[in-house]
């Protein structure tokens, strides 16, 4: 009994994971062969009928689908050495992706899927990995967008550790002063269509200036109505840039 019961172990496929760090910390030190398709990479490559429940447990269907993802994974990056410093986990049902990130600003995907159960769990691998150059904050933004399950981790000292997400960077000065600037336009456009005649307060066009994100805001109107022109101006510490009712841009003050 108990040598048929350490056949049946050895034949589980996949590698078994206890949790979220103990599934980044195997990867990772997989990652150094798998970049280079050596180690266990291949034992350890999902099958046809793992690809099937894959692409079904993701209400995926087709028939091309699995064909294509076992040609994909023969597929090798273009990268041979990654230094991952920071993890961003995805969870989507079965599957987990791993997105890693080195100090260079490149990106390493390991996409996965659990053979085993909630419980017990046991991960092989789709495909990859694939290294490219998206970055934590666009991914972050796709998966809020998708309501995936995410964890982020960190290395540090040779450990990895979960933390709390990464804050996104501010908007940077163009960006806001054109956000501002097409904002209050629209809301000029919306308020013409209704009186024949746009306005030089903020307030009855139905825009709060404190929400803009700016240091300072104005319309100066011109001319009677409906044969009016207008100019927005708005501001930001000492940039200032200006747009007319056509949506043409001009800047007073550039941004540092």
């Amino acid at each position: 009994m108990l040598s048929f019961a350490l056949i049946v172990l050895a034949a589980a496929p996949g590698f078994p994971v206890v949790h979220s760090v103990d599934l980044v910390t195997q990867v990772d030190k997989r990652l150094p062969k798998w970049l280079t398709g050596e180690g266990d990479r291949k034992a350890l490559l999902a099958t046809k009928k793992q690809l099937e429940a894959y692409f079904l447990s993701q209400n995926l269907k087709g028939p091309d689908l699995v064909a294509a993802g076992l040609k994909e994974q023969a597929e090798l990056p273009e990268l041979k050495q990654f230094a991952a410093v920071k993890v961003l986990i995805e969870y989507a049902g079965k599957a987990a992706t791993l997105h890693f990130f080195d100090e260079g600003g490149h990106r390493c995907e390991v996409p996965l899927f659990n053979v085993g159960t909630e419980a017990a769990q046991r991960y092989v691998l789709l495909g990859g990995p694939r290294t490219d150059s998206r970055t934590i904050e666009q991914l972050l933004e796709q998966g809020r967008d998708a309501k995936s399950m995410l964890v982020f981790a960190e290395k540090k000292d040779g450990a990895w550790n979960t933390g709390s997400m990464p804050k996104p960077p501010p908007p940077d000065c163009t960006t806001t002063l054109k956000k501002a600037l097409n904002t209050i336009l629209t809301a000029e456009k919306a308020y013409f269509a209704e009186h024949d005649a746009y306005s030089s307060s903020l307030t009855k066009v139905g825009v709060e200036a404190r929400s803009l994100g700016v240091t300072a805001a104005k319309v100066s109107v011109k001319g009677q109505a409906p044969a009016q022109t207008m100019v927005i101006e708005v501001g930001l510490n000492a940039a200032l840039m200006q747009m007319n009712e056509k949506g043409e841009l001009t800047v007073v003050g550039a941004c540092p």
